[in-house]
């Protein structure tokens, strides 16, 4: 039996004139910049997408994995399944037809279950059940409130890799770069550093602009410092004497470690943590 091998159509993906590029809300420069981390991500890590829409940005980071290592991408959206008003747009958000763009728009890029997992569920409760392997690249793209973002940020915190990168669009919005930073940590030791508009990384959240509409869309862009993550390691200076330096002696039994705590992180619930998940099929 042959193995089915996806390869992502690059001329559909990158398509970008008027009346053929595939509808969505992510600017061109966000989906350029998603392609190249994704290429970055190891084919052992996963990149994640929360909200989806109808997968415009989805196309670039499987493309992007296409193009790096081949990391697996699996793309998280309630679609139909949300019905409360929680955006101007959340009519469109949860019409039918939002989920059969998305799908259409995957077979036309040729992207299948081998590439890409398709979750249909809730960004905070998909996180809390989680048990695929550590993610390298998360990307945000679903409710744009800085109590939502803190939450769903909250809820994949623990599994990103040591070295993940995270990707928050609509950081233009009111409260998202400040929830971004409550929950990754600012300053040198948090251990994530952030990309700003001018190339140069920062120790706090910068909003990187959409140039045509500055006050919408953008992003944060924020990279696991491995570095940050370890206690430094004391220097042992060398004895000039070239002596060994005698054992100590017994000072009995010592005290045990601190056994490893609850992180305080717990699983952040949306209120449906019984939602399904639709594995693509």
């Amino acid at each position: 039996m042959t193995t089915r091998t996806s390869v992502i159509d690059a001329g559909v993906v990158t398509e970008w004139a008027r009346s053929k590029r595939h509808t969505g809300q992510t600017e061109l420069s966000a989906c350029r910049r998603l392609r190249a981390l994704a290429a970055s991500v190891p084919s052992g890590q996963a990149i994640v997408e929360l909200g989806v829409y109808r997968g415009r940005a989805t196309g670039w980071l499987l493309l992007g994995a296409q193009e790096g290592h081949g990391a697996h991408v699996t793309a998280v959206d309630p679609w139909g399944m949300r019905r409360d008003h929680y955006s101007p747009y959340s009519g469109t958000y949860s019409h039918p037809a939002t989920y059969q763009a998305f799908k259409s728009h995957m077979d036309r890029i040729d992207a299948g279950p081998e590439v890409l997992t398709v979750k249909r569920g809730y960004a905070r409760t998909t996180g809390a059940k989680w048990r695929g392997p550590a993610v390298g690249l998360l990307v945000h793209d679903a409710e744009h409130t800085g109590a939502a973002v803190a939450a769903d940020l909250q809820a994949w915190v623990e599994h990103l890799a040591d070295d993940a990168a995270v990707v928050v669009h609509g950081a233009a919005e009111p409260g998202v770069v400040a929830a971004t930073a409550r929950v990754l940590g600012t300053g040198y030791t948090a251990g994530w550093r952030y990309t700003g508009p001018d190339g140069w990384s920062y120790d706090e959240p910068v909003l990187i602009p959409w140039t045509r509409r500055p006050g919408r869309r953008g992003l944060v862009v924020a990279h696991r410092d491995p570095a940050l993550l370890r206690p430094a390691t004391p220097a042992v200076e060398d004895d000039p004497g070239g002596e060994e330096e005698a054992a100590p002696a017994d000072e009995g039994p010592q005290q045990p470690e601190p056994a490893d705590g609850d992180t305080g992180q717990g699983q952040a619930g949306s209120g449906r943590e019984d939602e399904p998940e639709d594995a693509w099929s």
